[in-house]
């Protein structure tokens, strides 16, 4: 599963009563929508030493827990997801599943990052790092889709991509926004902040290029 060693692998289910017992403090609003979003959790994997033992325990990460989330929707909350993470002391990848597709997400300093929905069968996790701390680092760039930098930290190019992705935001709203101005001197004044924020995005992309 997952391309995964068969020694790392589990079959256990939590319930989702457990799950709503840590839950209690949460606004109704909201366990409704992780109710309706989340049918079924599994741990599906163990990496450890135990499992793994080429790859030591880290200083700060122990192990990774594969969490497997059948989903009942493909628009689910990243909050639910961001929930369960926050309140299952573990480190874990999600494997969200729906119907026979896997989206592979994490949830890194209350980050959530996911990756594109695949074929259960073409879903793949990396085993990179010669302890638990750089094969967490690894998983984390490798479901945001971030080629790391030896120059900067996790942290660091994380921070630039969400950066970069509010900047592509932005100059595509004021895009549609000058196609829809008619008058010439708005045209211009909306383009000249394209232009500036287009600078800025470039100069974020360079130390990715």
């Amino acid at each position: 599963m997952y391309a995964l060693p068969q020694n790392t692998l589990l079959s256990k289910q939590i319930p989702k009563k457990a799950i709503f017992k840590k839950f209690t403090t949460l606004p109704p609003a909201k366990r409704q929508r992780i109710d309706a979003d989340i049918a079924r959790i599994d741990i599906v994997a163990q990496l450890s030493p135990q499992t793994l033992p080429a790859i030591t325990e880290g200083s700060k990460v122990k192990a990774i827990y594969v969490m497997q989330v059948s989903l009942k929707t493909k628009s689910y909350s990243k909050e639910s997801i961001s929930l369960l993470a926050h309140h299952i002391p573990q480190r874990m990848l999600f494997a969200l599943r729906h119907e026979s597709e896997v989206q592979l997400a994490i949830v890194h300093n209350e980050s959530f990052h996911a990756g594109p929905w695949l074929a259960q069968d073409e879903v793949r996790i990396p085993l990179e790092g010669l302890n638990f701390d750089t094969l967490w680092t690894h998983i984390v760039a490798f479901v945001a889709d971030i080629d790391l930098d030896p120059e900067q930290t996790l942290e660091q190019q994380i921070q630039n991509k969400q950066e970069q992705e509010r900047l592509r935001r932005e100059i595509a709203q004021l895009v549609a926004k000058m196609n829809r101005e008619r008058a010439l001197n708005k045209q211009m004044q909306i383009r000249s902040q394209i232009n500036e924020l287009t600078r800025n995005y470039n100069l974020l992309a360079q130390p990715n290029e």
